[in-house]
Parts: structure tokens; C-alpha cells; sequence
């Protein structure tokens, strides 16, 4: 068996709000490139909205299975495991902002009595740097999106309920989280990074729980966990929990027929004071990014077996070498860089073999990374954490400062909401170096 790193990153253009860096980890059979991933598991998993009448096939599991925690084999653990924050409010009640997708008449089927529950749209405006799934400039339309929902008329997949009752299921959208969420608003990306998840043994019921999933150091997850702490929206909150299960039921036996396994999600949750501290420590954002990828990896390294281990990264900021970056992370000391080989530098792909503790890692960063199945999905939950972010920061400051538009926290419309609240923020005895990030 191979092992497989894809890790993405979002928020790195932004002034407003967290930067994200997510892996996903998988396990592969030998000789199964993460190019052909897509291919072994179409009939779960989709790399763009399905259209209607595509056909695919059945992965129902045998209906005497129990569904077992861990089902994609999770056992990655974080290199240490911290006291977890039991002390953060979750604000759930009816106000909350929401970028549902769903039209008013959607419905989905929640258990083996086929209840349905409607769906409303969204009363809050989506983020100002974003077009709306209905958006006519977007690069998708309603048309597109129905086809990803769990209560969409596109083909649907079955799986069986304890009780022997079938339950269906649109395939699983892993796509770039831009595209995504411009198509489908934070529900599309909810139902696959939690399904996901659920498959590793993980079902978080809210933020404080989702935090401690995925965090993968101690400052991710106490800065996660005290930042607007009361404002935090509902998890999950576009679909319910046994209907994630379920899903994660099915996603589990489908790819075990494959021999794939999903071992876990972990994300570094970089909030502005620690952005601005990496930044000055750095001496630029792009080098900071590259080297936080890198940490992050390195720290996945350390909890897996032996084995051939590949790393698929998108490129960093069109940076095209990472050499001295690879040996400086992986070095055995201060004055003994790791050894990395070089086989390609080039603007569409960076491929590198760094001789690590445990044997060879190969590297490869990629213009456009996530067209990879692993770079895609932490690439949704990269998105998915920091949209979740990005609401409670808004409801702060909705509160703080009535009337005032939200933002997603792009440079332009950032200056814009700075302005607008400056006068509470010094009220409010706030420093910039808290919410402003330097770059």
C-alpha cells in the first residue's frame, strides 16, 4: 500500500479572517495513481455536477453491516493530542446567517420512514467577493447545482438502513472549493468535508467539535476556539446528522471495494495575529505559506508506517521552486539539510524526492492541484472552515455595527469594512494586529 498527502490552502488573499491550510490522507493500493482516483471511484465521487440521465452504479452495502466508526480506516493522529476548550458558546438559534442551497422545495429523506424536511433558501446575502449559486456571471446555474443536492432529481445511489430499508444519494461532489461554493454555497461544501470526515470516525454536532477534529496543532485550535466564540453557526446545518452518517456508510463500503481509505483531515487554522507574526518571522507571505504547507506535512509524516508516500500540493503563489524549502523543512538539524533530488522545475509542475526518516517522499507541487482528488478535498475544507469563520466574524460585527454589509474579507471590500467599523473597534479597545492582516 501507498500512501497519499493533498493539501491545499484558502484565505491567502484575503485581509480579513483566517488563512487555511488542510491535507487529506489517504491510503492506496499499490500502483493506483492519485490521477486515476477519479476514475476507480466514479460511482461515489464527482469532480464537477453531475448531468441528468448519467448513469451510475450501485455501492448499497450489505444491510446486515453495521456501520463502523472509521470506516475509510482512519488512524492518523495529531503528533499531540491537547486539552480540548469545553468552554466556547455555540449560537444556534434560528437567526443564524446561512448560505443554503436548496430552493424552497427541496427535500431530502432524513431516516428509514422517508420524513422530509424543507430546505429555505438563504435570507442573508452571500459574501460580496462571491457570486451567488443563482448568480447569471457565476460559472455555474441552478440547472448545475441541483444535481450535487442531497434532495436534487439527478441519479441517485443507494444504500441500505439497518432496518432494510434503501436510502439514496447523489454522488459526492470533490472539486476545487472555488467552484464549489460558487455553485453551491457553503451546503456543498458541508456535505462532503462532514460525510468525509464521518468516515474517518468523526462526526462533529458543531464548531468546538469540528475545531478538534481537524486541528492538527495546539495555537489552531485555542485561536479556532476563542475567536468570536458566541457567533458560531450550526453544525451541520444543511443537512441532519443521521443523514451524514448514512452517506458516510456508503462512501465507506464503496471505497473499501477499491481499496482506497481516506485516513483523515487535518487543518492548520492560521487567525491575523498568527499570520502577522509569520509574516515578520518569514519576511513574506508566500515563503509563510509554503513553509506552514510544509510543517504540515512534515507533521502527518511523523504518524504514518513506512511506505511510499506522495505529496500532491498546489503551487504557492506561482512560486515554481521549492528546493531549499524542502531541505531547510525536512532538515536533521540546523546544520544538516535533508537530501532532495530535483527532477522538475517548471510553471506547470514542481517534482521533488526528499529522503525522509521513514524512506523517500515524493513531491509534487501543481498549477492547478485540485484537479487531484486529495488537493480537492482539502481544498473544501480549507473553504469550509474559513466560510464558517468568515459568518461568525459577521455576526460580530452585524451586532456591533447594525446595518453594515458582510464581507468575505477580499482586499478591496476589506479597506471597505475596516472603515466601517473602525470607530466601534476603538471602542471596543480592538487592535488592528487582531482582526487587519498585514498582507
Amino acid at each position: 500500500m501507498a500512501y497519499c498527502i493533498g493539501v491545499d490552502e484558502a484565505g491567502y488573499g484575503p485581509r480579513l479572517g483566517p488563512l487555511v491550510i488542510s491535507a487529506s490522507v489517504w491510503q492506496l493500493p499499490d500502483g493506483l495513481k492519485p490521477e486515476q482516483m477519479y476514475q476507480r471511484l466514479s460511482h461515489l465521487i464527482v469532480s464537477k455536477p453531475v448531468s441528468p440521465g448519467t448513469r451510475c452504479r450501485s455501492a448499497a452495502p450489505d444491510a446486515n453491516c453495521p456501520m463502523q466508526t472509521g470506516g475509510f480506516g482512519g488512524s492518523v493522529r495529531r503528533p499531540s493530542d491537547s486539552a480540548h476548550s469545553s468552554d466556547s458558546a455555540h449560537h444556534s438559534d434560528s437567526t443564524h446567517l446561512s448560505y443554503s442551497i436548496y430552493p424552497s422545495n427541496s427535500t431530502y429523506s432524513s431516516d428509514s420512514s422517508h420524513l422530509s424536511y424543507s430546505i429555505r433558501p438563504s435570507d442573508s446575502a452571500y459574501p460580496v467577493d462571491f457570486p451567488s449559486p443563482a448568480d447569471p456571471d457565476s460559472d455555474g446555474s441552478s440547472e448545475d447545482f441541483r444535481w450535487a443536492c442531497p434532495g436534487g432529481t439527478g441519479p441517485h445511489l443507494s444504500v441500505c438502513h439497518p432496518a432494510g430499508t434503501t436510502q439514496s444519494f447523489a454522488p459526492l461532489l470533490v472539486a476545487d472549493s472555488k467552484l464549489v461554493y460558487r455553485r453551491l454555497g457553503r451546503a456543498g461544501l458541508e456535505r462532503t468535508v462532514l460525510a468525509m470526515l464521518a468516515g474517518t470516525g468523526k462526526q462533529p454536532t458543531d464548531w468546538t467539535e469540528l475545531v478538534n477534529a481537524v486541528a492538527f496543532d495546539p495555537e489552531s485550535q485555542a485561536s479556532a476556539l476563542a475567536w468570536y466564540a458566541p457567533y458560531w453557526p450550526r453544525v451541520p446545518e444543511s443537512l441532519p446528522a443521521d443523514q451524514i452518517a448514512l452517506l458516510a456508510r456508503w462512501l465507506a463500503h464503496g471505497m473499501a471495494e477499491q481499496g482506497i481509505r481516506l485516513l483523515g483531515l487535518w487543518s492548520m487554522l492560521v487567525f491575523p495575529e498568527r499570520f502577522n507574526r509569520l509574516v515578520q518571522q518569514y519576511g513574506n507571505k508566500a515563503t509563510m505559506l509554503s513553509c506552514q504547507s510544509l510543517d504540515l506535512v512534515r507533521g502527518i509524516l511523523a504518524t504514518l508506517p513506512g511506505g511510499p508516500v506522495q505529496v500532491l500540493c498546489d503551487k504557492h503563489g506561482g512560486r515554481d521552486k521549492y528546493e531549499h524549502l524542502l531541505a531547510e523543512t525536512f532538515a536533521e538539524s540546523f546544520l544538516q539539510p535533508a537530501w532532495v533530488k530535483s527532477f522538475r522545475q517548471s510553471r506547470q509542475e514542481s517534482i521533488y524526492q526528499v529522503h525522509y526518516a521513514n524512506g523517500p517522499v515524493n513531491f509534487r507541487f501543481l498549477c492547478g492541484g485540485e484537479a487531484m482528488m486529495p488537493v480537492a478535498l482539502a481544498s473544501m475544507l480549507s473553504k469550509y472552515l474559513r466560510e464558517l469563520a468568515m459568518e461568525a466574524w459577521n455576526r460580530f460585527w452585524a451586532e456591533q455595527a447594525p446595518g453594515i454589509r458582510p464581507t468575505a474579507g477580499y482586499p478591496l471590500d476589506a479597506r471597505r469594512f475596516r472603515s466601517e467599523i473602525a470607530a466601534r473597534q476603538a471602542a471596543l479597545g480592538i487592535p488592528d494586529s487582531a482582526i487587519w492582516r498585514c498582507r
